[in-house]
């Protein structure tokens, strides 16, 4: 009886060999590279998101401060880059003659004190200090001693001007917000007496156009500003905000 032959055992050659590990190669790049590009992806949209983000900060706030300030009161310094408005702390209207004093008031939810600044009828941003007059002192309205909401103001002068529509208003101090450089880079800092904080960063470029077209319309601001991120994304961000113009 014979014995069986012995089975050739064969394994691979030198040519597969080169051949396997070249095409493991080329998949293990294409493999990193597509990792490597979702991550850049995924990098590149959250920066934008966060940009988008800090944008629609800024503008929300400006927003809500330009719709409750002085009519005339808001202007920019291109020179500076300072956008500038007195936001209004009390509003409301006077009875008789714009030029008596004391002057007999009416307002709601009074936030009157001394020493707050009363205006009538501004027609730009110097005419809220030229038109202000100080209220020295505040008194329930002797023609009406039981109402909650009419006063007589006594005034450091009489009055100059005087309203069609019988309005008067008391600003808050004036705000300005200004691009300014920093170590820590570009960024919008928001001022107003002697409280500064910083309303945006990364700003690059930073401007407005306010458009004042009578006393009978309400005035028009554009607000152009770019975002620019540590890895040079950039958004750029133009906004209309439209606040009350008549005095």
């Amino acid at each position: 009886m014979s014995l069986p032959k012995a089975q050739c055992q064969r394994g691979f050659t030198l040519i597969e060999l080169i051949l396997v590990i070249t095409i493991l190669g080329v998949i293990s790049v294409s493999v990193a590279q597509v990792i490597s590009l979702s991550a850049q992806i995924y990098i590149t949209g959250a920066e934008r998101t966060r940009l988008v983000s800090d944008a629609r900060f800024i503008i929300l706030r400006l927003e809500k401060e330009l719709r409750n300030v002085v009519p005339n009161s808001v202007s920019y310094d291109a020179s500076l880059g300072c956008l500038s408005y007195y936001p209004i702390k009390e509003s409301g209207t006077y009875v008789g003659d714009a030029f008596n004093n004391p002057m007999h008031v009416v307002v709601f939810n009074s936030q009157l004190s001394v020493n707050d600044t009363l205006v009538i009828y501004p027609t730009n941003p110097q005419s809220v200090n030229d038109n202000g007059r100080t209220i020295d002192a505040i008194a329930d309205a002797a023609s009406e001693p039981t109402s909650d909401n009419q006063y007589d103001l006594t005034l450091s002068a009489p009055n100059t001007q005087s309203s069609p529509g019988k309005r008067f208003f008391v600003p808050e101090a004036q705000v300005t917000v200004c691009r300014t450089s920093t170590a820590q880079g570009e960024r919008l800092i928001r001022t107003q007496g002697a409280t500064s904080g910083v309303l945006g960063t990364n700003v690059t470029s930073w401007s407005a156009n306010v458009v004042t077209a009578g006393l009978r319309q309400n005035g028009l601001i554009e607000l152009r500003m770019t975002l620019e991120s540590s890895d040079d994304e950039q958004i750029s961000v133009v906004h209309e905000v439209h606040f009350p113009n008549v005095p």
